[in-house]
């Protein structure tokens, strides 16, 4: 795959993101993917399934906002704002209603047309401060 190519397939996992994540994960992600979140221990595709699928449970309205995307190689670099609505009960945090941006930061790995690796970094503390706020 081309530099062009791995940024749809970016793009392409976003579309989905914004859908709720309800499509099939193995179209996007290698079976033996991992994952790196700011300092947690390696995720697996099933870590990474639970994880997601629990944010859409508990936000409505997901948007992706792509500040940047480069490629280069096999490396994707995603500058992205996420907004959405917290309609669902988050990491013991009833809903809110309150529309929320989290900003992040995404390295994707990709090996024949599939992310293998990702390293991210999110402003976890900026969304529960929007979360927690009177």
């Amino acid at each position: 795959m081309n530099a062009d190519d791995n940024k749809a397939l970016v793009r392409r996992w976003l579309r989905m993101g914004e859908q709720g994540f309800a499509g099939d994960f193995n179209e996007y992600f290698a079976p033996d993917y991992r994952g790196h979140l700011s300092g947690q221990p390696p995720q697996s595709l099933d870590d990474l399934m639970r994880l997601e699928r629990g944010f859409a449970a508990a936000f409505s309205n997901i948007s992706y906002n792509v500040e940047d995307l480069l490629a280069v190689g096999d490396k994707v670099v995603l500058r992205v704002a996420t907004r959405a609505t917290h309609t669902g009960k988050f990491h013991g945090v009833e809903p809110t209603d309150r529309q929320i941006t989290l900003t992040g930061i995404v390295i994707y790995r990709i090996i024949d047309r599939r992310i293998a690796e990702s390293w991210g970094e999110l402003d976890l503390m900026g969304l529960f401060r929007q979360l927690r706020s009177p």
